[in-house]
């Protein structure tokens, strides 16, 4: 390992989960007020099972009672006025560990918008904000890149895509050498595991939260090919490539197909969980499969319990519940 700061698994303590309020009509044309139910559900969740204290950006007075109101009261719920974009704060702020020597450090990474799809007002300068605020300190990356296309064990391993990381809509003749010597500068690293791609209809090219994630050192949830699933041959050659580099998989059901405007396929998936302190979070789209998913993440996860909530209207949004939470660990 080289590198000045190391990223926890999310299995590890937490000090509080950063996440944002959605206010925009103009990104929630159909559905803000469902997909703010759907985030303040998670607050709720997060602050009372999953026993870990909420820092939650509001956009002004407005939007704050909004939350306040569908949220309730809690004591571990603490509301910040704050300019942002959008709530995917896994992508717009930085990804936060322990600097070596001590203290709370950030890899932030350039950030174009997700390839240069979604510009959002605030989104490029939330992350200095949120750093600001705790205090940790910016280990910066000449990669542009966001959080959710990056998943650490907290031991030297990291699991990512090809098709975003190396994507010429973010790091133009960018190679995995390449890649892994910048992380390596910046991070404790001993391997990085590539799969070719994520999933499709995914508008971040890719994201590994949305196909893989850590349950253990060594050990990876991923979701086993379904026959309804649009996603069939992308899992099966995921699984393929994790199980090349020697991983146990953890396999959780398909959802199948989740579709959205016109009959489009959503990237409906139960990976993008979320681990809290004493639960873990996963996505449901009240489909066949939501109660197996619950099941099998259970199995992977002893000592937390695991609670299922909506999450198809944020799937509207592109992402669920590790796409809209960045968690602060506790530092030594």
């Amino acid at each position: 390992m080289t590198g000045r700061l190391r990223i926890p698994a999310e299995t590890e303590p937490h000090a509080c989960c950063w996440l944002a309020f959605p206010y925009l009509e103009a990104e929630w044309p159909r559905n803000l007020s469902a997909a703010q139910r759907e985030i303040a559900n998670l607050c709720r969740g997060i602050a009372e099972e999953g026993a870990e204290r909420v820092r939650l950006l509001v956009r002004d007075h407005d939007v704050r009672a909004t939350a306040r109101n569908l949220i309730g009261e809690s004591s571990r719920v603490e509301y910040l006025i704050a300019d942002y974009g959008d709530c995917w704060l896994r992508d717009t702020v930085p990804l936060l560990g322990h600097m070596q020597g001590g203290g709370l450090g950030a890899l932030k990474f350039r950030f174009n918008g997700w390839g240069d799809k979604f510009m959002i007002d605030g989104d490029d300068a939330v992350g200095d904000w949120v750093t600001n605020t705790n205090g940790a300190k910016v280990v910066s990356s000449n990669l542009v890149l966001e959080g959710g296309a990056l998943e650490f064990n907290g031991a030297g391993l990291c699991l990512t895509t090809e098709s975003c990381c190396l994507n010429p809509n973010r790091n133009p003749g960018a190679t995995r050498h390449a890649v892994e010597e910048e992380l390596s500068r910046l991070v404790d690293l001993d391997r990085v595991v590539w799969l070719r791609r994520g999933l499709e209809h995914d508008h971040t090219d890719g994201h590994v939260d949305m196909v893989g994630r850590f349950a253990g050192p060594e050990s990876v949830v991923a979701t086993a090919a379904g026959r309804e699933d649009p996603n069939v041959e992308a899992q099966r050659e995921i699984t393929a490539d994790l199980e090349e580099a020697g991983l146990t998989l953890v396999l959780v059901p398909s959802p199948g197909r989740v579709q959205g405007e016109a009959g489009t396929p959503l990237p409906a998936n139960y990976c993008n969980f979320y681990v809290a302190n004493d639960a873990v979070f996963v996505p449901q789209y009240g489909v066949a499969a939501d109660a197996d998913a619950l099941t099998q993440i259970e199995s992977a996860f002893a000592g937390r319990s695991v609670v299922g909530l909506p999450a198809r209207e944020l799937l509207w949004g592109g992402g669920a519940f590790h796409c809209v939470t960045q968690p602060q660990p506790v530092c030594p």
